[in-house]
């Protein structure tokens, strides 16, 4: 099944973070791609749902903040970046 890290838009400092979160999608996207996007006419998987409840920290601020904005959150193939 693929696998996709969640990527954030963060609010505090402009810039993306990594949340250390992983999820498993038969049907996710081929390259990064919001939550609201990818999900706009089909239900949102229960794994994609529970998201809303975690948090992520700004590494630049040090300021944490709740993913509650599916435009702001963005599942990235595992595959599609480096490390």
């Amino acid at each position: 099944m693929p696998v996709y890290d969640v990527l954030v838009d963060c609010a505090h400092c402009g810039g993306e973070h990594f949340v250390l979160l992983r999820i498993y999608l038969v049907h996710g996207p081929e390259r990064k791609q919001s939550i609201a996007d990818l999900f706009r006419d089909r239900a949102v998987p229960p794994q994609v749902a529970a998201l809303k409840r975690h948090t992520a920290l700004c590494l630049k601020t040090g300021k944490k903040f709740k993913l509650e904005e599916d435009e702001r959150v963005f599942l990235v193939p595992t595959s599609s970046f480096s490390v």
